[in-house]
């Protein structure tokens, strides 16, 4: 059973996560929500902000136990009687814990919202939610701001075609699509068109490597040649309808290509496609 952690902390950005993963967890018959607040991390956010001094944790404690009740109590009125919510509040610094928290819940997907900038309650979670994409040992789903769940009907993976076999996460790729009954397409990106004939050989190669794992769910496969990596994703997310993406995290930095630039152009390229972060 593939059961959903929310890492929380009371902001309109992490509450959205929350009812992303309320939906999410509907579809692929989940049995357990759980929303898990680890108030050191905010306390120590509280701290770098002038408005904030002097608070400690046990007065930070009950604020954030009665919002948590609060927003559970909101996500029981929005969820699927056979979905049982837990919550957690406890004083620790979530991405230093997370993996514990997991093993500990019995979960094994993350979902976390990303902010769009500004007040520091839309940060807390959202400036966190790419070190733990990239270093947590759950699979990550990132949802922006603008993201409301509806269900999970196309999928696009997106591929470099290096070390297929070795790299790609499979595993998680066949599970999503198992639960979700989604459609799946293969994308890869090139930036110079005259790459292409450099490049077919080992693409055809990795390509037919890719196309044995994933034969069961007759995935179609595009390639294509933009020199802006952002806008290439943002032209075949719209022409192919997509309702998540999923990319690799790998030493060669794809993620940091994808995630690393300001928040603003982020949000602009899949201001309502979540993304999820698969590891091997």
């Amino acid at each position: 059973m593939q059961n959903i952690l929310v890492p929380v902390d009371f902001s309109p950005t992490s509450r959205n996560a929350a009812l992303y993963a309320a939906g999410l967890a509907e579809q692929i018959g989940s049995s357990k929500l759980v929303l898990y607040n680890a108030f050191q991390t905010i306390l120590s956010n509280f701290h770098a902000n002038p408005d904030g001094e002097g608070l400690d944790e046990e007065e930070l404690r009950p604020l954030q136990e009665d919002a948590m009740y609060a927003l559970k109590l909101d996500m029981l009125s929005s969820t699927p009687a056979n979905i049982r919510i837990e919550s957690h509040c406890v004083y620790e610094v979530f991405h230093d814990e997370l993996t514990e928290i997991c093993k500990r819940t019995n979960t094994q997907w993350v979902v976390m919202g990303i902010f769009g900038g500004g007040k520091l309650k839309e940060k807390l979670i959202g400036s966190h939610a790419l070190k733990v994409a990239r270093n947590s040992a759950n699979q990550v789903i990132i949802v922006p701001p603008n993201a409301r769940f509806s269900a999970i009907r196309k999928v696009m993976l997106l591929t470099d075609y290096d070390h297929v076999d070795e790299t790609t996460p499979f595993d998680v790729i066949h599970q999503l699509i198992i639960h979700t009954q989604a459609t799946l397409d293969v994308v890869h990106i090139e930036a110079d068109p005259d790459s292409k004939e450099r490049h077919t050989a080992i693409i055809q190669h990795e390509n037919a490597v890719m196309h044995q794992h994933l034969l069961p769910y007759f995935p179609k496969y595009f390639t294509v040649y933009n020199p802006s990596f952002e806008q290439a994703i943002q032209d075949i997310t719209r022409e192919r309808a997509i309702d998540l993406i999923i990319i690799i995290p790998k030493k060669i930095g794809f993620i940091d290509r994808l995630l690393n630039v300001s928040h603003t152009d982020l949000l602009a390229f899949h201001s309502h496609v979540p993304l999820l972060v698969a590891h091997k």
